[in-house]
């Protein structure tokens, strides 16, 4: 069934008697016309839209916030939507169901001040959890301690849980490029240093440790302007995937481009 003007206007004439004149210009008329623009106004703006609204995969602004507040997921302080999105999405994902370590991560991550988290059950034995975190930009000194309170609010009776802050570890590039064009070896440098600082930035605690592909990192390069082709590149001194161990979290460390 439509619901534009004139779909709405010809089925309200439909329900007339047929004593009853509808022409344009006729009282009944006018006021059918009126009806029907305004049924249309309301379809197209309020109910049509309805269930765009209630969707954390669609809604924006305060009905995102609706959307996700029903799985316990709250903005943070000038959190954008995507980011608000893609947290209960991966919570969703997560399916977690009451004290699970995909429940603690989420718990931990909802915390303003903390970029990610992860938890390893039976860490120290029965009934335990240990839950690390990484710290986001800005956070508060105090953040460890605030995010044990946060959990200890949370967590089922009689879990014992113990919230560890997770270490950074540099990331260190070095890397050989062919050159191409006016731009310098030092511009490209810049330009690596912002989508490396992006890439890791995506990377998230995991129990098993996460890892820094050089292959990504290759072609981070390879997609800065004035960089032909790459002929050597290294994380951390090495040629092969950069691996984090557990509780540990990367960061940009130098980065060193030169010409081959």
């Amino acid at each position: 069934m439509n619901y534009d003007f004139e779909s709405i206007l010809a089925r309200l004439k439909e329900g007339l008697s047929g004593r009853v004149s509808a022409m344009e210009g006729t009282v009944t008329g006018d006021i059918l016309q009126a009806v029907a623009a305004e049924l249309a106004r309301i379809w197209s703006q309020e109910v049509d839209s309805v269930t765009q609204r209630g969707f954390v995969t669609t809604a924006q602004g305060e009905w995102l916030d609706a959307a996700c507040g029903d799985y316990g997921i709250v903005r943070k302080e000038d959190e954008s939507d995507d980011s608000l999105r893609s947290r209960t999405l991966e919570h969703i994902r997560r399916q977690g169901a009451g004290g699970t370590a995909a429940d603690y991560a989420a718990w931990a991550e909802s915390l303003e001040g903390v970029q990610t988290a992860s938890a390893v059950p039976l860490a120290r034995g029965a009934g335990t959890v240990d839950v690390y975190f990484a710290p986001a930009d800005g956070a508060p000194e105090d953040i460890q301690a605030r995010l044990a309170f946060h959990l200890e609010g949370l967590r089922p009776v009689g879990a014992d849980v113990q919230v560890i802050a997770a270490q950074p570890e540099a990331v260190n590039v070095e890397a050989v490029i062919l050159r191409q064009g006016e731009i310098s070896a030092e511009a490209v440098t810049a330009q690596l240093e912002s989508r490396l600082a992006a890439y890791l930035e995506e990377g998230r605690l995991a129990e098993g440790g996460q890892v820094i592909r050089r292959n990504r990192v290759m072609a981070l390069l390879l997609d800065c302007t004035g960089v032909a082709d790459v002929t050597a590149l290294t994380l951390n001194g090495t040629a092969d995937n950069l691996t984090m161990e557990r509780g540990r979290y990367p960061v940009a460390g130098t980065v060193t481009v030169r010409e081959g």
